[in-house]
């Protein structure tokens, strides 16, 4: 028979000590509680980032900085989450930075000075029963619907190919963009 070390025993206070420990060091240090709200890679400028947005059905405009350069602003990030709402249920969800990253980006190419303008964001579960995917990424605040006033939806299309992240899928009246893998449609 072959030998077989002895295998730790993580007994309950063991597991639970440990859980403290951890809790209490993302506890005390909230940036690493949330280590998506730092980027990645952070701007090789250290550049804040902004987005400027005009919802379609509301007319509300979202139009702030919510990256200094080195963090998120949960501010920001929470009045964003309120414009992308749900207007049917009127249900907020949590809306990852790395989307308003995405759509950043997007308006950066398409032309900073000229807002991009959300035509659906957030979609609650409720509402999704009723022709969204089942497993949609408006579900989890990870997609969004755009367009542009200035720019068809083809061109508008074409600054998002030349991001090359996320998945990507042209309509006829917008574009849907998400931070799931890399896919088109």
């Amino acid at each position: 028979m072959p030998f077989e070390a002895p295998r730790p025993v993580l007994d309950r206070r063991t597991f639970l000590f440990g859980a403290t420990a951890a809790a209490s060091c993302l506890t005390a240090s909230p940036g690493l509680a949330l280590p998506f709200l730092r980027r990645a890679q952070p701007e090789p400028t250290g550049a804040p980032r902004s987005l400027m947005m005009i919802h379609q059905q509301t007319e509300e405009v979202f139009n702030e900085v919510y990256f200094d350069g080195t963090i998120y602003d949960l501010d920001a990030l929470g009045r964003f989450a309120h414009f992308a709402r749900d207007l049917r249920t009127n249900e907020v969800g949590e809306m990852n930075p790395h989307l308003l990253d995405l759509a950043s980006d997007i308006q950066h190419l398409a032309g900073a000075d000229a807002p991009l303008i959300l035509t659906h964001g957030f979609r609650s579960s409720s509402r999704n029963i009723r022709g969204g995917a089942s497993n949609s990424h408006h579900l989890h605040g990870q997609a969004l619907d755009i367009a542009h006033h200035s720019l068809s939806v083809g061109a508008l299309h074409q600054h998002a190919v030349k991001i090359g992240r996320g998945g990507l899928g042209r309509y006829s009246t917008f574009i849907h963009i998400d931070i799931g893998e890399t896919r088109r449609w």
